[in-house]
């Protein structure tokens, strides 16, 4: 019986060294220090890679003018446009593989859009409304609408 006693007590001993050791372990694990260092490279990266986001567009919707695998005729149609509106600058030639796209404007809502396209398909028939994303537009033009 003895010995039987001195073998469980030899193994409580055993694992209550091993269940210290263990904690001690975890104890130092969790006081280490990290040492982060930055790599000047990465750094300049972000920063160009977030100097190209830009927070002035949001989505809105734009006047299709034209479309054509051909510049020139769209360029045409661009200076037939700015004859008859030259107070308007906001033309956007655009090219989406293979279609070479004029819009114009930059409205926040729809109905905006549609009043200034019954004024341009006098001139332009085939001129549609088509989503995009636009400048941001001022706040005393949205109070007015």
């Amino acid at each position: 019986m003895e010995v039987v006693r001195s073998i469980k007590s030899a193994m409580v001993k055993i694992v209550k060294y091993l269940a210290s050791l263990v904690f001690c372990l975890f104890m130092n694990l969790s006081y280490g220090q990290v040492t982060i260092v930055n790599n000047l490279k990465i750094d300049q990266q972000l920063i160009i890679k977030n100097a190209s986001v830009d927070t002035t567009k949001i989505s809105g919707f734009r006047i299709q003018l034209a479309f054509n695998t051909d510049r020139s005729f769209v360029e045409n149609i661009k200076i037939k446009y700015t004859n008859y509106y030259p107070e308007s600058k906001e033309t956007y030639t655009i090219y989406q593989q293979p279609y070479w796209k004029l819009r114009v404007g930059n409205f926040y809502r729809e109905i905006d859009a549609l009043a200034t396209l019954k004024q341009i398909r006098e001139f332009f028939p085939n001129a549609f409304i088509v989503p995009d994303n636009i400048k941001r537009p001022l706040i005393e033009k949205i109070k007015k609408g």
